[in-house]
């Protein structure tokens, strides 16, 4: 299991609940330590990801680790008793990484995090001293806040995560729920997660023939009523940007020595390296070759703060723009660096009828199964590295998956 809302996001907190709770399932957990969302596929390659070890017993209150090494064999003996007793805890191996979802699932693939899941190619025993890394039967990532239809399929994290899997021969499923609320109820969506894990491995065909594709399923905002199940074809819909000019957000520059004693200048790195890894000197300097300390202390002056705002007041006045040149292009000297956020502008559109974004306005889970390369199976108009008749089948296998989900929810 992955996402790209963080390992403290409700989505993945109510989805390892209802999971873990499934006798039959073993769940196995990383998820990014901070919200990673809009990540698209990117991996971290440059420096490196730290991986902290969560409880083996996952419920509300225990998702940290204990300090006390010595006191480790008899505390988690204490946990296995609770265990026993509480219903609500539910045993789940997890881990928290600073890199992103589609990190989370190569890390969780290779043979470091879960050793004992290998299984050896030759004769299908375990052996923790192979490199031929783990093979799930599902990974799922989500439940994504937000949904993930349309175009957004290349910017989401989410899917990322179940791409990623996809791309390593896995069957990766991506769950969206239409909702950015922070309150939103999930219990729903992690219903229709479960399902949809009990479908695909109820068949070894299923298992077969879905490894290397991405199940991308869009549930309706929660409070409406799911109206049906269908799968469809992914709309051409996107967010249009809005761009606003925003203030300095970095009052220092990180300067990287390099061992030819060369240095370059970015912005802090947004993900710190774990403090006992090895990597190359920093060294924190003024950042004036970026913009002015003084612009910014005027801005603290005149009750600024360090948060983004919008920037039409503040840039007439702290920086002089005439009427004539409200967006200070003529004034952008050489060398001088400005900060842009980019905002909701609109969605784009697609008319077409019975397209993911379409089903989710009538109430209706969306199912599209992807690619790795993000094309659409289920877009009757293209063709695929596979025979026509395991196209055919998998196809079939999704409408097939997508009717028992709807009997499931009594539809």
């Amino acid at each position: 299991m992955v996402n790209d809302d963080g390992i403290d996001a409700n989505g993945i907190k109510t989805l390892i609940r209802t999971l873990a709770k499934e006798k039959e399932f073993n769940v196995c957990v990383v998820a990014p330590e901070r919200e990673r969302s809009a990540s698209g596929h990117c991996i971290t390659v440059h420096e490196p990801i730290g991986v902290k070890r969560l409880s083996d017993y996952y419920h509300d209150d225990a998702y940290n680790d204990d300090d006390d090494d010595e006191n480790e064999n008899e505390q988690a003996n204490e946990r296995k008793e609770e265990e026993e007793e509480d219903d609500e805890k539910v045993r789940c191996k997890s881990y928290s990484i600073t890199g992103t979802p589609a990190d989370c699932s190569m890390l969780a693939l290779g043979p470091d995090l879960f050793p004992e899941l290998i299984k050896s190619k030759d004769d299908g025993s375990s052996n923790n001293d192979s490199n031929d890394g783990v093979a799930f039967d599902v990974v799922l990532s989500g439940v994504n806040r937000g949904d993930n239809a349309g175009k957004h399929v290349m910017y989401s994290g989410t899917v990322a995560g179940a791409r990623e899997a996809a791309m390593k021969g896995q069957i990766g499923v991506a769950l969206s729920l239409d909702s950015y609320s922070r309150s939103a109820n999930y219990s729903e969506s992690c219903k229709i997660a479960t399902q949809i894990v009990k479908s695909i491995v109820s068949s070894e065909e299923r298992k077969r023939l879905l490894r290397g594709f991405v199940i991308n399923v869009n549930v309706p905002r929660d409070g409406e009523k799911i109206r049906g199940v269908e799968t469809c074809a992914v709309s051409k819909c996107s967010t249009i940007p809005l761009w606003k000019r925003v203030k300095d957000p970095n009052p220092e520059v990180l300067y990287v020595t390099h061992d030819d004693g060369e240095e370059d200048a970015r912005a802090p790195s947004p993900i710190p390296s774990p403090p006992s890894s090895p990597r190359n000197s920093l060294e924190r300097k003024s950042s004036k070759i970026l913009s002015s300390p003084k612009k910014r202390d005027e801005a603290g002056a005149k009750g600024g703060n360090s948060k983004d705002f919008d920037t039409s007041d503040y840039f007439k006045t702290n920086l002089n723009i005439s009427g004539d040149d409200e967006s200070g292009t003529a004034r952008w000297i050489t060398s001088e660096t400005r900060w842009f956020r980019n905002g909701f502008g609109g969605t784009e559109r697609d008319g077409r009828v019975g397209i993911d974004s379409e089903l989710l306005k009538q109430g209706k889970v969306a199912i599209s199964i992807l690619t790795t390369n993000n094309a659409c199976l289920t877009d009757p108009t293209l063709r695929f590295d596979v025979s026509e008749e395991d196209a055919a089948r998998i196809k079939q296998i999704g409408d097939d998956i997508a009717r028992e989900l709807a009997s499931s929810l009594c539809l």
